[in-house]
């Protein structure tokens, strides 16, 4: 889906206080969860951000943080290049909490002015370094068109390697799934803090169908990962009985794709969330981020969940959702202002609170940035579904 120009995401003043109380203290959690609070909280000092919301699911909090201890701390991806990736991707999602967070460390990376503010201001990329260029272009096509024209494809890989590509992918999902906790529960920073300004996204690319193969090798077989690495491949595989789908790129990252694959495991099978609430969820991503490939996966899973059939119908084709169910209604309709606009309106906010919870509600708003990620993933990598699979147009 093209995405128009124009302020989403900043039409409105954000609220100053988070819309849950955000968990900061030793106490706010239960006792045998105070053994996991003075872990994160002794890695950064504090807790702060994200965790402050994802911790009122213990069970989450764990994997899902690691995924980013691995990014900040193993990641192949420099520091230049992946904060400038970080504040590329808050820019698009109009997150100030992030921004502010992650302007500084990219100055103190050598990412100079001109770039940051071509960043913070949407304005061309023309006449940037060419490394700086071809990451702003990556973060910018991958989040408004959810596609990789193969000219920024192929630069980047030919500088780096398959691996070097996955992760920095992963951290523009794993960002834009940050992004999503903080503005769907209005988490926002102290200040002072520096405001993003509204303006025009800059022009990406173009909106279009998958390429028709795979970018890079996938991995199906088990001597295609490195000896040491072979017990995450036999992970995958337990849990799916081969290795498909975005699996085939993560396992260029062998150590980021086990992280990445116990937030999958906990989100899939262990999470509060109802199945049908689930499979939703995951359907109304793979329509806001033109998913293939998840949408072949999971729309036979959704109907199986006893999701409805108008329902299915509705996301499939962005139709009204009038006529639905309340609880599918306000799952999609979640979904797609999470996307669309970088922010939930109250009403919608408070429904699903109560249908779900604050536990449900934040393990449902990390399953749609999970499945943002992966989506990411099999998007700029253009894994395609079966040719038989059911399919999603454009």
């Amino acid at each position: 889906m093209l995405v128009s120009g124009g302020a989403a995401g900043v039409a409105r003043r954000r609220a100053t206080m988070a819309r849950v109380k955000p968990i900061v203290n030793r106490e706010d959690v239960a006792p045998e969860h105070h053994a996991l609070f003075d872990k994160l909280a002794a890695l950064r000092g504090r807790i702060s951000g994200p965790s402050t919301i994802v911790l009122h699911s213990p069970g989450l909090a764990r994997p899902w943080n690691e995924v980013s201890e691995y990014l900040h701390r193993e990641s192949l991806v420099e520091a230049p290049h992946a904060e400038l990736a970080v504040c590329a991707t808050a820019r698009e999602k109009d997150c100030g909490y992030i921004w502010n967070a992650h302007v500084p460390l990219a100055r103190k990376a050598g990412v100079g002015a001109t770039t940051i503010d071509a960043v913070r201001d949407r304005r061309s990329v023309d006449g940037l370094p060419s490394a700086e260029r071809a990451v702003i272009l990556y973060v910018r096509q991958l989040l408004q068109n959810n596609r990789v024209e193969s000219d920024v494809f192929d630069e980047l890989l030919k500088a780096h390697n398959p691996a070097w590509l996955v992760e920095l992918t992963s951290w523009i999902g794993r960002y834009q799934a940050l992004a999503g906790i903080l503005n769907a529960f209005e988490v926002t920073p102290n200040a002072p803090a520096e405001v993003l300004p509204a303006a025009p996204r800059a022009a990406s690319g173009k909106a279009r169908p998958p390429l028709p193969a795979p970018r890079v090798t996938q991995i199906s077989r088990r001597d295609q990962v490195p000896e040491p690495h072979r017990e995450i491949f036999d992970a995958v595989t337990e849990g799916r009985g081969s290795v498909r789908g975005p699996f085939g790129m993560l396992l260029h990252s062998p150590p980021y794709c086990r992280r990445h694959l116990d937030v999958s495991t906990y989100l899939r099978f262990k999470s509060q969330v109802k199945l049908e609430s689930k499979e939703l969820t995951i359907i109304a991503t793979a329509r806001e981020k033109d998913c293939p490939y998840v949408w072949a996966a999971h729309a036979p899973a959704a109907r199986k969940a006893q999701v409805s059939d108008a329902a299915v119908i509705a996301v499939r084709d962005r139709a009204d959702l009038t006529s639905l169910p309340a609880a599918e209604r306000d799952v999609i309709d979640y979904v797609r202002q999470l996307a669309r606009t970088n922010q939930v309106a109250q009403p919608v906010f408070d429904r699903m609170r109560a249908q779900h919870g604050v536990t449900g509600l934040v393990e449902l708003t990390c399953l749609t940035g999970h499945y943002g990620i992966v989506s990411a993933i099999l998007n700029a990598f253009e894994v395609a579904p079966a040719p038989d699979a059911e399919r999603l147009d454009p």
